[in-house]
């Protein structure tokens, strides 16, 4: 593996300006990108879903449980694996100390 030079701090320290000049693009970019999204025009949900809840059937409004927004967690699993992994519930997210055996 080919590592990076060895130089002076004043040469590392010119180098480190002119990444963070670009990483700092990125950053505006990409929040400029987000605030577009967010901008996006909505979309009516007509279809009738229907979930298993905690206590029975639940349509996408009982989800929500007077809440106005709704994160759902969507999670793919290899053939033959079914269920949540065995960490809280959710994919992603490690045990909290209170979850924990």
């Amino acid at each position: 593996m080919k590592t990076p030079p060895i130089v002076s701090r004043q040469e590392w320290e010119a180098a480190r300006q002119q990444l963070l000049v670009k990483e700092k693009e990125l950053t505006r970019a990409r929040d400029a990108l987000a605030a577009e999204r967010r901008r996006m025009p909505w979309l009516a949900v007509e279809k009738k879903y229907e979930f298993a809840g905690p206590e029975g059937k639940a349509n996408l409004l009982d989800l929500f449980d007077g809440r106005r927004q709704l994160i759902v967690y969507r999670a793919f699993f290899e053939p033959g694996v079914s269920g949540w992994p065995d960490h809280g519930g959710r994919p992603g997210r490690p045990p909290r100390p209170s979850e924990r055996p």
